[in-house]
């Protein structure tokens, strides 16, 4: 058996860190929301999973997002699935523009308080039950209050750019 060697590699730069996770493909979605604080939206692949009772998801957003600022005010969001055929929908949201600009681009309907856009392959509407700053991002953690699901081919992001998943 061979000893492992412990190696000092140095504290990693944000260029490596980005690369690295760059090579971890990513599901597209797009998180909205409405109400008294209005409606904004922002397409995100720091989604996922956190508990199943209660059905707890989290998302990843920007301490200086608008979309957070309305998420914390409206206390509901959606999470919308992309498919294969929604990248300009994706780029669309990732976009600096208006939240009119970005919503003339989409069909969507209210549900739960939450836009949720009809193309997608599936989405997910949610309270906020939690929210915790955490570096330049704050994780949301969000209490789904219902879901569809269309199927379909995920829109996944991997190495800088859209890619379609492998057979």
């Amino acid at each position: 058996m061979t000893a492992l060697t412990l190696v000092d590699a140095g504290r990693p730069d944000t260029r490596s860190y980005r690369d690295l996770f760059g090579r971890l493909p990513k599901g597209v979605c797009v998180i909205t929301t409405a109400g008294d604080a209005g409606m904004a939206g922002m397409t995100a692949s720091t989604v996922c999973s956190v508990s199943l009772d209660p059905l707890l998801l989290l998302v990843c957003i920007g301490n200086e997002s608008a979309t957070l600022r309305a998420i914390r005010g409206n206390d509901h969001f959606a999470v919308n699935l992309l498919h294969t055929g929604q990248a300009e929908v994706s780029r669309a949201f990732a976009a600096r523009r208006s939240a009119e600009d970005k919503f003339a681009a989409v069909d969507y309907e209210l549900i739960d308080r939450s836009p949720v856009l009809r193309q997608a392959m599936g989405w997910l509407t949610c309270r906020v039950y939690d929210a915790m700053p955490s570096g330049d991002h704050t994780v949301v953690i969000g209490e789904v209050l219902s879901l569809r699901d269309r199927q379909g081919e995920p829109l996944i992001w991997h190495r800088g750019g859209y890619q379609r998943p492998a057979a």
